[in-house]
C-alpha cells in the first residue's frame, strides 16, 4: 500500500511539472516565429481581459482607438490617451503592437470629408502619418497604412483620398510613413482578399508587384479573413496566394480573422466543428508558411464582438465566450501550434 501511494505521488508530481512546464499559445507560436494574438476593445479595460489578453497574445491591435474619428476627431485636437494604455500595456507586458489604421474610407473625422484640393489633403496626410509616427517611433512595430483600397471587382474604392489625390495617394502615404519611421513595418489591408483567383485578392498583389517593382517601400499584406461557417473555405487558395507574396518578398499578415456562426446553430456540434476546422486551417497556414508574420483575431470575446452589429443573426466567432471563459477552438489552436 505505501508503494502504491508512493507512486502516486510521484505520478502526482510529475503531471503537476508537466503543467507547470506546458508552453503558452504565444510561446508556441514563436517556434514558428509568428505573433499571434487579438484585437482589443472594451474588453481591455477589465481585469480579466486583461489576463486573457497576456494569455493568448504577442501581438495586439487596437479595434477602434487608432482610427482616424477617434484619434484625430478635430483638426487642432489629438485623443492620445486609449492608444497611449495599449502601447504602455505592450511594453510592460512584452507584446508588439500594431497600429490600426493611418488611412480608411470610414470612421474619418468630419474635417476629413470637408477636404477640397489635392494640396489640402497631401498637406493633411502627411500631417497625420507625421504626428503618430513620431510619437509612437519604436514602440509601434506594424501599420496598416491604407486599409481596404478596393472594390469588390478590383478597382480602386472612391475615397476621399482618391477622389482628390487619385491611386497615387497609397504610395505617397507609405513613402512618407517609411521616412518618419523607417524600421516600422508598413502593410496595405483588406477583406476579400484571401483566395488566388479573386478579383480583389488579384488587385492587390498586382498593386504590390507593383510598388515593390518600382522601389515604393511596403513590407506586407493583411488579409482580414472574416469568414462565417456557411461560406465556402479553401485553405489551398489562401496557401496559395501567401506564396506568391513570397516570391516577391512580401510579408502577410492574417489580420483580422474571425468565423462567425448562424445564432440558431450556435451550439450545433457541426457548425462548432466547422469553425475549429477553419481556425485551425488557418493557423497551419500561419505556422508553416514562412512570410505571415501575425495571426490576429479580430475580438477577444463573444460578449464584444463586432460581428452581430454587421451580420445580424451571426455570433459566436472569438477563442472565448460571452463569459470571456476559454471555448475549446482555445485548445484547438493551442494544438495545432504544438
Amino acid at each position: 500500500m505505501k508503494k502504491l501511494l508512493l507512486a502516486l505521488s510521484a505520478g502526482a508530481i510529475l503531471l503537476g511539472l508537466t503543467a507547470c512546464g506546458e508552453k503558452t499559445i504565444p510561446e508556441l507560436a514563436a517556434k514558428h516565429k509568428l505573433e499571434i494574438g487579438t484585437a482589443v476593445g472594451n474588453d481591455f479595460y477589465a481585469p480579466e481581459g486583461q489576463e486573457r489578453i497576456k494569455d493568448f497574445s504577442s501581438v495586439i491591435v487596437s479595434e477602434n482607438a487608432m482610427k482616424c474619428a477617434n484619434i484625430h476627431p478635430k483638426q487642432n485636437f489629438w485623443n492620445w490617451n486609449d492608444v497611449d494604455k495599449i502601447v504602455e500595456f505592450g511594453q510592460e507586458n512584452k507584446i508588439t503592437v500594431k497600429f490600426h489604421t493611418l488611412f480608411w474610407h470610414n470612421q474619418n473625422a468630419s474635417f476629413i470629408n470637408r477636404m477640397e484640393t489635392k494640396e489640402e489633403a497631401t498637406a493633411m496626410m502627411e500631417d497625420h502619418i507625421k504626428t503618430i509616427m513620431e510619437r509612437y517611433k519604436g514602440k509601434i512595430a506594424y501599420y496598416d497604412v491604407v486599409n481596404e483600397m478596393f472594390e469588390e471587382d478590383g478597382s480602386f474604392r472612391n475615397t476621399i483620398w482618391y477622389k482628390l489625390m487619385g491611386e497615387d495617394y497609397i504610395a505617397h502615404a507609405l513613402k512618407t510613413a517609411r521616412a518618419t519611421d523607417p524600421d516600422a513595418k508598413l502593410y496595405l489591408n483588406e477583406y476579400n482578399n484571401e483566395n488566388i483567383g479573386n478579383a480583389k485578392a488579384d488587385a492587390m498583389f498586382n498593386l504590390v508587384k507593383k510598388f515593390v517593382d518600382e522601389g515604393i517601400p511596403i513590407d506586407g499584406v493583411g488579409m482580414q479573413l472574416h469568414l462565417a461557417t456557411d461560406l465556402p473555405f479553401d485553405k489551398e487558395a489562401i496557401r496559395a496566394n501567401v506564396k506568391r507574396y513570397a516570391d516577391i518578398g512580401i510579408d502577410v499578415s492574417f489580420s483580422e480573422v474571425d468565423v462567425r456562426m448562424p445564432d440558431r446553430k450556435a451550439n450545433d456540434e457541426n457548425e462548432i466543428k466547422k469553425q475549429t476546422e477553419i481556425y485551425t486551417a488557418l493557423v497551419d497556414i500561419a505556422k508553416t508558411e514562412p512570410n505571415v508574420k501575425t495571426f490576429i483575431v479580430w475580438g477577444l470575446s463573444d460578449k464584444d464582438t463586432w460581428v452581430p452589429g454587421t451580420f445580424p443573426g451571426y455570433g459566436s466567432p472569438c477563442i472565448y465566450d460571452n463569459a470571456m471563459n476559454k471555448k475549446p477552438l482555445y485548445q484547438a489552436i493551442k494544438d495545432t501550434l504544438k
